[in-house]
């Protein structure tokens, strides 16, 4: 335990301590590729943040006008965050994607903890958006 920061191990539990089942089945932090089609629809203030590798949006990237890439390896850097916040003060809501929405849970939740709250992970990620947008 000694090379564990202990102050940043008990800001994380205070965070993390209250995600249990009950919370969880809220869906907390997640949003539905419906519900983003539908804010995109409704012209409102969303931001797709993309955190996948630059080699997995050489890919398959967006197109859309209000979208980022800012891969998770550089999320949590200062500059990276600095730039959320500043959407955020904007009022933009934050749309963290992925190929499948497994890392935006993790990223999400830590972006809460540094206290954007407008952050919401695309529930089954890039890969979901495609399926619900194909012709």
């Amino acid at each position: 335990m000694e090379r564990i920061d202990k102050q940043l191990l008990n800001t994380i539990n205070e965070h993390f301590k209250h995600f249990d089942q009950d919370f969880l089945r809220q869906k907390p932090c997640r949003i539905s590729v419906d519900k983003v089609l539908e804010k995109i629809k409704n012209n409102e203030k969303i931001l797709i943040v993309d955190i996948r590798t630059e080699f997995e949006t050489q890919l398959v990237g967006y197109t859309y006008k209000d979208s980022i890439n800012i891969p998770l390896n550089k999320l949590f850097e200062e500059e990276s965050i600095k730039k959320l916040l500043e959407y955020q003060d904007k009022g933009y809501e934050l749309i963290i994607s992925c190929h499948s929405g497994a890392r935006t849970i993790v990223a999400t939740a830590f972006l809460h903890l540094l206290g954007i709250e407008s952050a919401k992970s695309l529930e089954g990620g890039i890969a979901a958006f495609a399926d619900a947008v194909k012709p």
